[in-house]
């Protein structure tokens, strides 16, 4: 398409207008620079002590969302207190429970033990001697 001429000046072209466009480029960013409005030291100052008093209040919002955070820890560590003390109640309860259904068991136990020997000595005084004689009421 191109002679080796033709091939050689499209591209000094392509080269020649990209430095241009380059050069351009540069000329621009530094008329933005040089034109730029400069803001005054008062200015600055201005901004500083908004920015400043946003940053204040900032922390004093953040105080203020600490101190309903402590004071709902402190809530909540109370209710754990409590609940920490009722479940030791329950469990001395309970540990007062078991103990009493040991010993109930023991005696209900020792119960049987003591009715089953009144039963074969009642089945031996039967054989030595008969039934048991009437039992006569008393008064009430």
């Amino acid at each position: 398409m191109f002679g080796s001429d033709g091939m050689s000046g499209w591209a000094g072209y392509m080269l020649g207008q990209m430095s241009a466009d380059s050069a351009r480029r540069r000329r621009e960013v530094v008329d933005n620079l040089l034109h730029r409005p400069s803001e005054s030291w008062q200015d600055k100052y201005a901004v500083l002590v908004a920015k400043a008093q946003e940053f204040l209040d900032h922390i004093r919002w953040q105080e203020g969302i600490m101190a309903e955070r402590k004071a709902r820890i402190s809530d909540l560590e109370k209710q754990l207190a409590q609940v920490a003390e009722t479940l030791e109640r329950q469990c001395a309860l309970t540990k007062d429970w078991e103990d009493y259904a040991d010993k109930g068991d023991s005696n209900l136990s020792r119960l049987k033990t003591w009715a089953d020997g009144a039963e074969a000595s009642l089945a031996r005084y039967r054989a030595l001697y008969g039934p048991l004689p009437p039992i006569e009421k008393t008064g009430s």
